[in-house]
């Protein structure tokens, strides 16, 4: 019992570095793109949809993999991160960073050795972190807000999958407008989220307005939840043709399009910026497209006869 305190006490004092930490691994890992194989020396190894095996004698920077199992029989300088998979460290596993698992589970042999801190989230323990942070002071509120982004993720994932089934076409409409005409489609939703409060009040003059203030609500919500939908599908196929995999499914694309934009969101000063910025253009994009039943066509090149 006191060693299990002891290792509650310790993972929970070191969650908000661990957090910024294992955030800006993951960022830099999607943004750059790195795909290299295990075996190499002094690499970072990122995967989507893959395993990855460290071999025995073998020596890597960081691993990271997005549904993909994670097996270290060498040695790791870095994290060692699985998002939707399990991480197997055998008794010659060495990590010198910190080894996160998430929605998934860490088996750990008896002579590995991990230097840095241990954190793993799933759905049989997500309970006890939940009782865990919340019986802490300050030290926990930000893992507070960590289990409320969650939240707010899964239900925008769930509400994603049903509109990616239900209008595909709708939504590589809303998609296509953002990649063809990015300006054009900023500025709409610059212009629908700055009119949303003025149109707000003039509603409150009449009493019939006052009525249609919530349906005002209503569709702004839909149309911003569309467009940052839209958003996410874009950015998990140019995600997908990064990694030299493309013509993937509307729905696979869209759910690590989400993925992305959520760790994102984490990053310090920057993350709420690049989220707003996605959300806006979705909202202009939605605008543009009148919800995705419309296709603007641009104007024919006028040729000198």
């Amino acid at each position: 019992m006191g060693h299990e305190e002891i290792d509650n006490d310790k993972d929970i004092s070191g969650m908000n570095l661990l957090l910024k930490q294992t955030v800006i691994a993951m960022v830099v890992l999607l943004v750059t793109g790195l795909a290299a194989g295990a075996r190499a020396e002094h690499t970072t190894v990122f995967k989507i949809g893959e395993d990855v095996t460290v071999e025995e004698g073998g020596r890597v920077n960081h691993v990271l993999t997005i549904n993909g199992q994670i097996t270290v029989n060498g040695t790791v300088e870095g994290n060692v991160i699985a998002v939707g998979n399990s991480v197997v460290l055998s008794r010659k596993a060495l990590v010198k960073g910190n080894v996160v698992v998430l929605g998934g589970v860490l088996v750990k042999g008896r002579g590995a050795d991990v230097q840095g801190s241990i954190t793993e989230i799933n759905s049989s323990n997500i309970s006890e972190v939940i009782t865990r942070v919340l019986s802490d002071e300050w030290e926990g509120w930000s893992w507070v807000f960590a289990i409320f982004s969650l939240t707010i993720f899964f239900s925008v994932l769930i509400i994603a999958v049903l509109i990616v089934l239900l209008i595909p076409k709708s939504i590589r409409t809303i998609a296509a407008a953002v990649q063809e005409e990015t300006m054009k489609i900023t500025l709409w939703g610059l212009l629908g989220m700055v009119l949303v409060v003025p149109l707000a009040i003039l509603l409150t003059v009449s009493v019939i307005g006052i009525v249609l203030i919530p349906l005002e609500m209503i569709l702004v919500v839909c149309a911003g939840l569309l467009g940052f939908i839209a958003v996410s599908q874009l950015l998990g196929h140019h995600l997908y043709r990064l990694c030299k995999r493309p013509d993937q499914h509307i729905l696979r694309e869209t759910f690590w399009g989400l993925v992305v934009l959520w760790i994102v969101g984490w990053l310090p000063y920057i993350g709420w910026m690049i989220k707003v910025l996605a959300l806006m253009m979705g909202l202009g994009a939605v605008i543009y497209t009148r919800f995705g039943t419309h296709t603007p066509r641009r104007p024919a090149p006028n040729i000198a006869v």
